[in-house]
């Protein structure tokens, strides 16, 4: 019997990110595979592919603010626009994410670990779920709502990037609650892809956070506040971005410790709380921790501009 083919990079990278988008995502992903992938019974290396889980998170956050974008540009009100932003973001994820908020919201009302964990697993979501669920969404579309069109676009990819920063993270420091399911099919997580993971994160987060204090450049006024000089035209007129405010002494290592400032408190408070409830971590803890994050990054964007 032939042994089978060493896989080359290019292959081991397009399985990575199908496996990826897989996770994450409702996308087909069947034509990102070479034939033999698509021919093989193999399972898929999910633990490999979390170094680009930040990457589609970024893309994710970016297709869903160019939409916001482009419902502005038409003149409808911002907060409708970033509603139907944020439901376009859950066709493209399937509501993954709200789904294990909703889980773990509604796991508070056990009394023991094992009656939360049981609770998790149920279908039906209660009021818990559904309370999380609706402030969830309150937080993030008036937070879109709030930031200027083209700043938002920006605001997403970075809020999508760091909320998946925020699956490896827990996934890294807290050991899995069940002895099944994917916190256990992740686990021990691989810390080649993990690192390299967290650099793409870093560099991609950076570069966005360096575009986002380029395109909020302008003049300066009296009162030292630097106003966005540059406005969107549209098909009858223009958007005006003159409310765009932004401090004088705002620099990347400022925004950058707002936003990791936020991610890092979203983290602790779902990772805490999964600690303390469940001794550790499952995919609804995973779910719950992305959306608590984009929750914090987004409205800490919002005191910045």
């Amino acid at each position: 019997m032939k042994p089978a083919p060493a896989e080359s990079c290019v292959d081991r990278v397009r399985l990575d990110v199908a496996c990826g988008l897989s996770v994450l995502t409702r996308l087909p992903v069947n034509w990102l595979l070479s034939p033999a992938q698509r021919a093989s019974t193999a399972l898929w290396p999910m633990g490999r592919s979390i170094w680009c889980w930040p990457l589609i998170g970024a893309g994710l956050g970016g297709l869903v603010g160019i939409l916001f974008w482009l419902l502005r540009l038409s003149h409808m009100a911002a907060l409708p626009a970033a509603g139907l932003a944020l439901a376009f973001q859950c066709v493209l994820t399937g509501g993954l994410h709200e789904d294990g908020l909703a889980d773990m919201a509604d796991g508070c009302g056990g009394a023991t670990r094992e009656r939360r964990l049981e609770i998790m697993r149920d279908s039906r979501t209660g009021s818990y779920g559904v309370l999380a669920l609706c402030l969830s969404l309150l937080v993030r579309a008036s937070a879109v709502a709030a930031l200027p069109p083209s700043m938002a676009v920006l605001a997403l990819a970075v809020s999508g990037c760091l909320a998946r920063v925020a699956l490896l993270v827990l996934a890294a420091c807290l050991p899995p609650a069940r002895p099944d399911g994917l916190a256990r099919s992740l686990s021990p997580l691989p810390r080649g892809p993990l690192w390299l993971g967290l650099f793409l994160a870093v560099g991609c987060v950076l570069g966005m956070l360096w575009e986002m204090i380029f395109s909020s450049a302008g003049t300066v006024d009296g009162g030292g506040i630097r106003t966005q000089g540059a406005s969107l035209a549209t098909s009858g007129g223009e958007l005006g971005l003159d409310s765009l405010l932004v401090p004088e002494s705002l620099t990347l290592l400022h925004l950058e410790l707002v936003v990791t400032g936020a991610a890092l408190m979203a983290c602790m408070l779902v990772g805490s709380a999964a600690r303390r409830m469940l001794g550790g971590y499952t995919g609804d803890v995973l779910g719950a921790a992305a959306v608590v994050t984009e929750c914090c990054v987004l409205s800490a964007l919002t005191a910045v501009f």
